[in-house]
């Protein structure tokens, strides 16, 4: 199936290793550009060299997402290097409820800044320069039972309920849980899926 990526440019967060890096290794293989951010510049510049090896095009962006800021600049970065923004995956995360004895505030609170924050800061920062029709997709947190990352994943649906319709271009939110993530990221960022917006998928 082609899905119409040649000529796009999409750019993703948490995107060096695991789904995020095996979504951008999709899109990439369907003909778009990818812009990858992530912490660590090591594990980027592996992503860069299988993405490109394969003839791909990539721009790899060492960041701390969790840094106010850095969202913003990764997508300023995108704009000067391509000229374009057609898509956006928020996929960094960190398990909020994941805690250390005496330090059970500052983990679930480091895990907001990052689920949620980052993807706030990159939204405000893509929308106005996305292409239409263009295309987002937030990838929420592993599911569980504990509230930190319920918060996480509320606050995520909470933010397509916000912006869906509202948006110059659609956007969606799939659970890092759902079945062939990468193929059903690519699908929703693609023209093929222009009739979904504002769907909860997987949560």
């Amino acid at each position: 199936m082609d899905l119409e990526f040649a000529g796009k440019v999409i750019a993703l967060t948490g995107a060096s290793r695991g789904v995020g890096r095996a979504i951008a290794e999709r899109l990439a293989a369907e003909g778009a550009a990818v812009a990858i951010a992530a912490r660590s510049a090591q594990e980027l510049a592996e992503a860069h060299a299988v993405i490109e090896g394969h003839g791909g095009r990539c721009l790899a962006y060492a960041c701390d997402l969790s840094v106010p800021g850095e969202a913003a600049a990764f997508i300023a970065a995108v704009i000067e290097i391509f000229g374009r923004l057609d898509g956006l995956v928020c996929n960094a995360t960190m398990a909020a409820g994941q805690e250390r004895e005496g330090q059970e505030r500052e983990a679930w609170q480091a895990g907001l800044a990052l689920n949620l924050g980052h993807a706030v800061e990159a939204l405000q920062a893509a929308l106005p320069v996305l292409a239409a029709p263009g295309s987002i997709v937030l990838v929420a947190p592993k599911s569980g039972d504990d509230w930190p990352g319920a918060a996480c994943r509320g606050g995520l649906g909470a933010i397509i309920h916000h912006f869906s319709g509202k948006a110059a271009g659609r956007i969606n939110l799939i659970g890092r849980d759902s079945t062939a993530l990468a193929d059903s990221v690519a699908f929703l960022l693609s023209a093929r899926a222009v009739a979904i917006d504002g769907a909860v998928l997987g949560i």
